[in-house]
């Protein structure tokens, strides 16, 4: 080899301009799967309403609601969602009662805290069973009767223990066919 040769490979080599990168193996990502509570306690729904999506059964179905072959939770009949848990099972259990059920399950509950003089819990569970009882068709005008009743009772309580009430009333007004 030349002087020629060696002068003329340094001028004409190429260098790496930029050093080797190697490849990644983490570098990929699923999209979301949007799992989780879709609709709340309390909450109206129709059939087909999606409540849960989850992996497993860590929510079971009850009363009015099915179950897709993903474990997704989906509501058969139009009521209110109503989520209990189960001691035995240790899991909670979602339903879907009916608007008139769901209204006599808020009512109860008003009741129960207006023995422990928790009014505006009361007068809340109250606007929760009006809401209910609008949507019960035929039993509409009998449950607007007992949350009227409920809520005399709830004021009644609370001006006679001198407590004041934070939440408002609920207006039981039975609309006009």
């Amino acid at each position: 080899a030349s002087q020629f040769e060696d002068a003329h490979d340094l001028l004409f080599r190429r260098w790496a301009t930029k050093k080797a990168g190697g490849s990644t193996k983490n570098n990929r990502d699923s999209l979301p799967k949007m799992l989780g509570v879709k609709k709340l306690g309390g909450q109206h729904v129709i059939p087909g309403n999606i409540i849960v999506r989850q992996r497993g059964t860590r929510f079971r179905y009850g009363e009015g609601v099915g179950i897709g072959r993903d474990h997704t939770l989906y509501a058969l009949i139009e009521g209110h969602v109503k989520f209990q848990w189960n001691n035995v099972t240790k899991r909670q259990t979602v339903s879907v009662l009916p608007p008139g059920k769901f209204g006599d399950v808020c009512h109860h509950k008003a009741l129960e805290a207006r023995s422990f003089n928790q009014m505006d819990k009361a007068m809340g569970y109250l606007g929760l069973a009006k809401y209910a009882y609008s949507h019960a068709g035929d039993e509409m005008v009998q449950g607007f009767e007992k949350v009227k009743e409920a809520a005399a009772k709830i004021q009644q309580r609370a001006t006679k223990k001198n407590l004041e009430l934070q939440a408002p009333t609920p207006n039981v007004a039975v609309p006009e066919p």
